[in-house]
């Protein structure tokens, strides 16, 4: 991931917004003529996910999976910090996929334009464990008429994880992570309280920061003091890079993270968003770990 990326999830993570609600509007858009806006990625892969990739007529400029998402030419992609709000409503949306993390940037302009095309607009939750991630996909289904979709998704992300979880089972061990986000001079961590701290539970790894709210920035210090066995990387830095980054970390030398073997570089797509590649993101962090 790059820098830009990092900035922006760092963004959808601090910025606080209101809550899940539903514009009325056209609820009873035939299935084949809906005309579907997202404006997250976690949105995006839930309804690619769906089986609904081809009702998509415009993504942000940060979707980056799907590849088919990527090379679509035909979808429009939309800044959501700057939103264009002329461009939105040309698109003559049926349903627009928004969120909580960016809900205070766009609210206003979401509302001009649901009143302009009487489309309407979903504001998914910001997850904070493994079940508000079924949640947001069970509204999802529920917004888009296609709740058996949501349910089979659903159903596949838990198996997913319940053979991570048998998997690493047996090999489990008391192992505390720190949960990389940012590197110096600001180090970012995931505290209690988030999917991440919520779904490396799953697989036996403890939060180092458990005891801390949310996505709180920490001082080189506090991860001293409390000297976790494993660093867990959501960065998006190469391996080097982040060895070094780590190394000339004021205090990081003396710690189990400064060694190689115990650093997992993990893509910040697979742990940091709350969607259908969480499995996948556990998977990661347990060979990782455990192997």
């Amino acid at each position: 991931m790059n820098n830009k990326l990092a900035v922006f999830v760092l963004s959808l993570l601090f910025i606080l917004a209101g809550c899940n609600s539903v514009e009325e509007g056209v609820e009873d858009t035939p299935l084949e003529n809906q005309r579907i806006v997202s404006l997250i990625p976690s949105n995006t892969e839930i309804a690619v996910e769906m089986g609904l990739e081809h009702r998509l007529v415009a993504v942000s400029t940060e979707d980056d999976y799907p590849e088919s998402i990527v090379d679509n030419t035909d979808l429009m992609k939309l800044n959501a910090f700057e939103l264009d709000e002329e461009a939105l409503i040309s698109l003559e949306p049926t349903h627009i996929l928004a969120h909580e993390s960016a809900e205070s940037v766009y609210g206003d302009i979401l509302d001009r334009v649901a009143e302009a095309t009487e489309s309407e607009v979903l504001v998914v939750d910001d997850a904070q464990s493994i079940e508000d991630i079924y949640t947001s996909i069970t509204d999802i289904g529920e917004f888009l008429n296609e709740k058996t979709a949501a349910e089979r998704l659903n159903e596949s992300i838990e198996r997913d994880i319940n053979i991570q979880r048998s998997i690493f089972e047996d090999r489990a061990e008391s192992i505390d992570a720190f949960v990389h986000i940012s590197p110096q001079p600001e180090l970012y961590t995931a505290g209690g309280n988030t999917f991440i701290s919520d779904a490396l539970s799953e697989i036996y790894i403890d939060n180092a920061f458990e005891d801390l709210e949310g996505y709180p920035a920490v001082s080189a210090e506090d991860v001293a003091e409390r000297n976790p066995d494993t660093l867990i990387s959501i960065v998006g830095m190469e391996d080097a890079a982040l060895a070094e980054s780590i190394e000339n970390t004021p205090g990081f030398s003396e710690l189990a993270i400064s060694e190689a073997e115990n650093q997992c570089n993990i893509s910040p797509d697979l742990l940091s968003r709350p969607g259908p590649r969480i499995a996948e993101g556990l998977k990661a962090v347990g060979r990782c770990v455990y192997e």
